[in-house]
Protein backbone atom coordinates (compact mmCIF):
# COMPACT_ATOMS: atom_id res chain seq x y z
CA UNK A 1 0.00 0.00 0.00
CA UNK A 2 1.41 3.38 -1.27
CA UNK A 3 2.06 5.65 2.17
CA UNK A 4 -0.52 8.21 0.82
CA UNK A 5 -2.82 5.79 0.47
CA UNK A 6 -2.15 4.57 4.33
CA UNK A 7 -2.14 8.18 5.15
CA UNK A 8 -5.43 9.25 3.87
CA UNK A 9 -6.86 5.40 5.47
CA UNK A 10 -5.64 6.96 8.53
CA UNK A 11 -7.06 10.31 8.45
CA UNK A 12 -10.55 9.05 7.52
CA UNK A 13 -10.45 6.90 10.81
CA UNK A 14 -9.25 8.98 13.03
CA UNK A 15 -11.98 11.47 11.47
CA UNK A 16 -14.70 8.84 11.71
CA UNK A 17 -13.66 8.09 15.72
CA UNK A 18 -13.62 11.86 16.03
CA UNK A 19 -17.21 12.67 14.52
CA UNK A 20 -18.65 9.41 16.88
CA UNK A 21 -17.12 10.58 20.57
CA UNK A 22 -18.43 14.50 19.19
CA UNK A 23 -21.95 13.22 18.26
CA UNK A 24 -22.11 11.05 21.48
CA UNK A 25 -21.10 14.68 23.31
CA UNK A 26 -23.51 16.38 21.69
CA UNK A 27 -25.99 14.09 21.92
CA UNK A 28 -25.72 14.27 25.66
CA UNK A 29 -25.35 18.49 26.14
CA UNK A 30 -28.65 18.29 23.86
CA UNK A 31 -30.57 15.93 26.21
CA UNK A 32 -29.51 18.00 29.06
CA UNK A 33 -31.03 20.80 27.11
CA UNK A 34 -33.87 19.05 26.11
CA UNK A 35 -34.15 15.85 28.23
CA UNK A 36 -37.78 15.53 26.01
CA UNK A 37 -35.98 14.69 22.82
CA UNK A 38 -35.31 11.07 24.32
CA UNK A 39 -39.02 10.48 24.32
CA UNK A 40 -39.58 11.44 20.86
CA UNK A 41 -40.11 9.80 18.10
CA UNK A 42 -37.09 8.45 16.32
CA UNK A 43 -38.92 8.32 12.72
CA UNK A 44 -36.64 10.05 10.07
CA UNK A 45 -38.93 12.86 9.83
CA UNK A 46 -35.56 14.96 8.98
CA UNK A 47 -36.13 17.03 12.04
CA UNK A 48 -39.82 18.25 11.22
CA UNK A 49 -40.86 16.74 14.34
CA UNK A 50 -43.30 20.19 14.98
CA UNK A 51 -44.36 20.42 11.41
CA UNK A 52 -45.45 16.56 11.51
CA UNK A 53 -47.08 16.96 15.08
CA UNK A 54 -49.38 20.02 13.66
CA UNK A 55 -50.24 17.63 10.42
CA UNK A 56 -50.73 14.84 13.30
CA UNK A 57 -52.97 17.14 15.55
CA UNK A 58 -55.43 18.00 12.40
CA UNK A 59 -55.45 14.06 11.79
CA UNK A 60 -56.46 13.58 15.39
CA UNK A 61 -59.54 16.96 15.56
CA UNK A 62 -60.35 15.15 12.23
CA UNK A 63 -60.61 11.25 13.69
CA UNK A 64 -62.58 12.27 17.09
CA UNK A 65 -64.83 14.34 15.08
CA UNK A 66 -65.76 11.54 13.46
CA UNK A 67 -66.30 9.67 16.63
CA UNK A 68 -69.84 9.73 18.59
CA UNK A 69 -67.94 8.78 21.38
CA UNK A 70 -64.57 7.28 22.81
CA UNK A 71 -65.12 3.83 24.11
CA UNK A 72 -64.11 -0.01 24.10
CA UNK A 73 -64.73 0.32 20.98
CA UNK A 74 -62.27 2.89 19.89
CA UNK A 75 -59.95 3.67 23.16
CA UNK A 76 -56.77 1.52 21.53
CA UNK A 77 -56.92 3.81 18.70
CA UNK A 78 -57.04 6.83 19.59
CA UNK A 79 -54.18 6.07 22.51
CA UNK A 80 -52.16 4.91 19.40
CA UNK A 81 -52.54 8.10 18.18
CA UNK A 82 -52.16 10.57 21.27
CA UNK A 83 -48.89 8.74 22.30
CA UNK A 84 -47.70 9.25 18.16
CA UNK A 85 -48.68 13.01 18.86
CA UNK A 86 -47.03 12.88 21.96
CA UNK A 87 -43.64 11.00 20.43
CA UNK A 88 -43.55 13.66 17.62
CA UNK A 89 -43.71 16.75 20.08
CA UNK A 90 -44.31 16.23 24.07
CA UNK A 91 -44.76 20.10 24.23
CA UNK A 92 -47.90 20.60 22.40
CA UNK A 93 -49.89 21.80 25.59
CA UNK A 94 -53.19 21.64 23.92
CA UNK A 95 -52.41 17.95 22.89
CA UNK A 96 -52.79 17.21 27.18
CA UNK A 97 -55.45 19.49 27.33
CA UNK A 98 -57.90 18.65 24.46
CA UNK A 99 -56.40 15.47 23.53
CA UNK A 100 -55.37 13.33 26.46
CA UNK A 101 -59.01 14.36 28.19
CA UNK A 102 -60.75 12.63 25.58
CA UNK A 103 -59.88 9.28 27.18
CA UNK A 104 -60.04 10.28 30.90
CA UNK A 105 -63.58 8.26 31.30
CA UNK A 106 -62.73 5.43 28.89
CA UNK A 107 -59.16 4.88 30.26
CA UNK A 108 -58.59 6.67 33.65
CA UNK A 109 -55.73 5.04 34.26
CA UNK A 110 -53.83 5.76 30.98
CA UNK A 111 -54.50 9.41 31.37
CA UNK A 112 -53.55 9.90 34.09
CA UNK A 113 -49.86 7.99 33.08
CA UNK A 114 -49.93 10.65 30.14
CA UNK A 115 -50.68 13.66 32.06
CA UNK A 116 -48.33 12.72 34.57
CA UNK A 117 -45.86 12.69 31.72
CA UNK A 118 -46.70 15.94 30.94
CA UNK A 119 -46.79 17.57 34.36
CA UNK A 120 -42.63 16.94 34.67
CA UNK A 121 -42.16 18.23 31.45
CA UNK A 122 -39.75 21.20 31.99
CA UNK A 123 -41.02 23.11 28.82
CA UNK A 124 -44.82 22.68 30.41
CA UNK A 125 -43.59 23.69 33.74
CA UNK A 126 -46.08 26.88 33.89
CA UNK A 127 -49.17 25.16 33.05
CA UNK A 128 -51.40 25.01 35.79
CA UNK A 129 -54.06 23.39 33.77
CA UNK A 130 -52.60 19.75 32.79
CA UNK A 131 -51.46 19.47 36.87
CA UNK A 132 -55.40 20.14 37.81
CA UNK A 133 -56.77 18.01 35.23
CA UNK A 134 -54.05 15.16 36.54
CA UNK A 135 -55.70 15.46 40.04
CA UNK A 136 -59.40 15.87 38.66
CA UNK A 137 -58.85 12.55 36.85
CA UNK A 138 -58.00 11.31 39.68
CA UNK A 139 -60.62 11.95 41.75
CA UNK A 140 -63.65 12.10 39.51
CA UNK A 141 -62.63 9.26 37.23
CA UNK A 142 -60.41 6.62 38.80
CA UNK A 143 -62.33 3.82 40.55
CA UNK A 144 -61.37 4.17 43.18
CA UNK A 145 -60.76 7.50 43.43
CA UNK A 146 -57.49 8.22 44.73
CA UNK A 147 -57.64 11.35 46.53
CA UNK A 148 -54.15 11.48 48.25
CA UNK A 149 -52.07 11.74 45.21
CA UNK A 150 -54.65 14.13 44.05
CA UNK A 151 -53.50 16.31 46.39
CA UNK A 152 -50.35 17.03 45.39
CA UNK A 153 -51.60 17.99 41.61
CA UNK A 154 -54.42 20.25 42.63
CA UNK A 155 -51.33 21.93 44.96
CA UNK A 156 -48.74 21.94 41.64
CA UNK A 157 -51.71 24.06 39.88
CA UNK A 158 -51.98 26.44 42.55
CA UNK A 159 -48.71 27.11 42.88
CA UNK A 160 -47.99 27.68 38.54
CA UNK A 161 -51.28 29.53 38.95
CA UNK A 162 -50.85 32.72 37.27
CA UNK A 163 -54.30 33.46 36.27
CA UNK A 164 -56.70 35.02 37.51
CA UNK A 165 -58.22 34.97 41.16
CA UNK A 166 -61.17 32.79 39.82
CA UNK A 167 -58.76 30.36 38.22
CA UNK A 168 -56.93 30.12 41.92
CA UNK A 169 -60.47 29.80 43.66
CA UNK A 170 -61.27 27.05 41.56
CA UNK A 171 -57.96 25.08 42.26
CA UNK A 172 -57.64 25.75 45.83
CA UNK A 173 -61.42 24.25 46.23
CA UNK A 174 -60.75 21.08 44.72
CA UNK A 175 -57.48 21.24 46.94
CA UNK A 176 -59.38 21.52 49.98
CA UNK A 177 -62.93 18.89 48.85
CA UNK A 178 -60.31 16.65 48.42
CA UNK A 179 -58.51 16.31 51.45
CA UNK A 180 -61.96 16.95 53.46
CA UNK A 181 -62.52 13.30 51.36
CA UNK A 182 -59.79 11.80 52.53
CA UNK A 183 -60.03 12.81 55.65
CA UNK A 184 -64.22 12.12 55.93
CA UNK A 185 -62.39 8.21 54.31
CA UNK A 186 -59.73 7.51 56.86
CA UNK A 187 -61.53 8.30 60.12
CA UNK A 188 -65.18 8.04 59.23
CA UNK A 189 -66.69 10.95 59.67
CA UNK A 190 -69.35 13.63 57.96
CA UNK A 191 -68.26 14.45 54.76
CA UNK A 192 -69.31 18.09 55.15
CA UNK A 193 -68.14 17.95 58.45
CA UNK A 194 -64.54 17.29 57.90
CA UNK A 195 -64.71 20.11 54.81
CA UNK A 196 -65.43 22.27 58.22
CA UNK A 197 -62.25 20.73 59.89
CA UNK A 198 -60.40 21.28 57.25
CA UNK A 199 -60.79 24.52 56.27
CA UNK A 200 -60.93 25.38 60.05
CA UNK A 201 -57.50 23.78 60.79
CA UNK A 202 -56.60 26.06 57.94
CA UNK A 203 -58.19 29.35 59.11
CA UNK A 204 -56.19 28.44 62.67
CA UNK A 205 -52.87 27.77 61.32
CA UNK A 206 -52.56 30.28 58.53
CA UNK A 207 -53.97 33.40 59.88
CA UNK A 208 -53.83 34.85 56.42
CA UNK A 209 -50.52 33.44 55.63
CA UNK A 210 -50.87 30.99 52.41
CA UNK A 211 -48.77 28.16 52.41
CA UNK A 212 -50.16 25.97 49.09
CA UNK A 213 -50.32 28.82 46.26
CA UNK A 214 -48.13 31.61 46.81
CA UNK A 215 -50.33 34.39 46.51
CA UNK A 216 -53.69 36.16 48.66
CA UNK A 217 -56.47 32.94 48.37
CA UNK A 218 -55.91 31.48 51.40
CA UNK A 219 -55.92 34.68 53.21
CA UNK A 220 -57.89 34.70 56.62
CA UNK A 221 -61.18 36.50 54.68
CA UNK A 222 -61.29 34.06 52.17
CA UNK A 223 -60.83 31.25 54.62
CA UNK A 224 -63.64 32.71 56.60
CA UNK A 225 -65.94 32.47 53.54
CA UNK A 226 -65.73 29.05 52.59
CA UNK A 227 -65.92 28.44 56.37
CA UNK A 228 -69.21 30.31 56.30
CA UNK A 229 -70.54 28.01 53.39
CA UNK A 230 -68.96 24.63 54.72
CA UNK A 231 -70.79 25.31 57.91
CA UNK A 232 -74.11 26.81 56.15
CA UNK A 233 -74.35 23.53 54.48
CA UNK A 234 -73.69 21.48 57.69
CA UNK A 235 -77.33 23.39 59.42
CA UNK A 236 -78.92 22.90 56.04
CA UNK A 237 -80.60 19.82 56.00
CA UNK A 238 -81.89 18.40 52.56
CA UNK A 239 -83.45 14.96 51.24
CA UNK A 240 -80.30 13.61 51.10
CA UNK A 241 -78.49 14.85 54.06
CA UNK A 242 -79.41 14.85 57.80
CA UNK A 243 -76.66 16.08 60.11
CA UNK A 244 -76.23 14.13 63.75
CA UNK A 245 -76.61 15.78 66.44
CA UNK A 246 -72.90 15.38 67.17
CA UNK A 247 -71.99 16.85 63.96
CA UNK A 248 -74.37 19.75 64.59
CA UNK A 249 -72.56 20.37 67.84
CA UNK A 250 -69.34 20.16 66.47
CA UNK A 251 -70.76 23.23 63.57
CA UNK A 252 -71.62 24.84 66.32
CA UNK A 253 -68.73 24.95 67.88
CA UNK A 254 -66.54 25.92 64.83
CA UNK A 255 -69.42 28.75 64.41
CA UNK A 256 -68.85 30.47 67.53
CA UNK A 257 -64.89 29.82 67.87
CA UNK A 258 -64.27 32.16 64.17
CA UNK A 259 -67.20 33.62 64.00
CA UNK A 260 -67.80 34.88 67.10
CA UNK A 261 -68.05 38.85 66.32
CA UNK A 262 -69.64 38.34 62.79
CA UNK A 263 -73.42 38.27 64.13
CA UNK A 264 -74.42 34.54 63.28
CA UNK A 265 -77.48 32.76 64.69
CA UNK A 266 -76.21 29.36 65.91
CA UNK A 267 -78.74 27.39 65.01
CA UNK A 268 -78.56 27.88 60.90
CA UNK A 269 -75.23 30.16 60.48
CA UNK A 270 -78.21 32.90 59.29
CA UNK A 271 -76.35 36.58 59.95
CA UNK A 272 -78.44 38.69 62.30
CA UNK A 273 -78.92 42.71 62.37
CA UNK A 274 -78.24 44.93 65.35
CA UNK A 275 -80.74 44.94 67.60
CA UNK A 276 -82.72 41.67 66.87
CA UNK A 277 -83.03 38.72 69.33
CA UNK A 278 -84.44 36.24 67.39
CA UNK A 279 -83.32 34.77 64.01
CA UNK A 280 -85.17 35.85 60.84
CA UNK A 281 -84.89 33.00 59.48
CA UNK A 282 -85.58 30.34 62.05
CA UNK A 283 -86.64 31.57 65.22
CA UNK A 284 -83.79 31.28 67.07
CA UNK A 285 -82.51 32.75 69.98
CA UNK A 286 -79.49 35.22 69.41
CA UNK A 287 -77.57 37.72 71.29
CA UNK A 288 -78.24 40.78 70.65
CA UNK A 289 -76.35 43.27 69.81
CA UNK A 290 -75.67 47.06 68.39
CA UNK A 291 -77.88 48.16 71.58
CA UNK A 292 -77.33 51.20 73.83
CA UNK A 293 -75.94 50.00 76.84
CA UNK A 294 -78.22 51.70 79.46
CA UNK A 295 -81.49 52.21 77.53
CA UNK A 296 -81.23 49.46 75.06
CA UNK A 297 -82.12 51.15 71.93
CA UNK A 298 -80.78 50.19 68.70
CA UNK A 299 -77.90 52.68 67.91
CA UNK A 300 -75.06 50.29 66.35
CA UNK A 301 -71.95 51.87 65.37
CA UNK A 302 -72.32 55.22 67.29
CA UNK A 303 -70.22 56.34 70.21
CA UNK A 304 -72.72 58.23 71.84
CA UNK A 305 -76.62 57.34 72.37
CA UNK A 306 -78.36 59.54 70.58
CA UNK A 307 -81.47 58.94 72.53
CA UNK A 308 -80.01 59.17 76.60
CA UNK A 309 -76.21 60.30 75.45
CA UNK A 310 -74.60 57.65 77.26
CA UNK A 311 -71.19 56.62 76.01
CA UNK A 312 -70.65 53.41 74.17
CA UNK A 313 -67.09 52.82 74.28
CA UNK A 314 -65.71 49.50 76.36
Amino acid sequence: MKKSTLIHVVVMVVAVIAASLLASKLTADQRALLPEKATMSKMPVGGFHKFMADVEWMLFINYMGSQSTVDETNIDEVTRRLERLIALDPNLDKLYQDGVSSISVADPEKTVELLKRACENYHLRNNAEIPFYTGFVMVQYLKPANYKDALDYFKMAMQRSGGGQDQKTHYTSYYFRSLAKLMAMEEKMDERLALAEVLFKEWQNSRGYNDYAGSGEMQTQNLKERLFRALKDIKTPSEDYTPTKQVLDRASDISNKVFADSHLCINCITPYGPGESYCSNCGEAVKAWGKCKKCQRTIAGASFCPYCGTAQKK
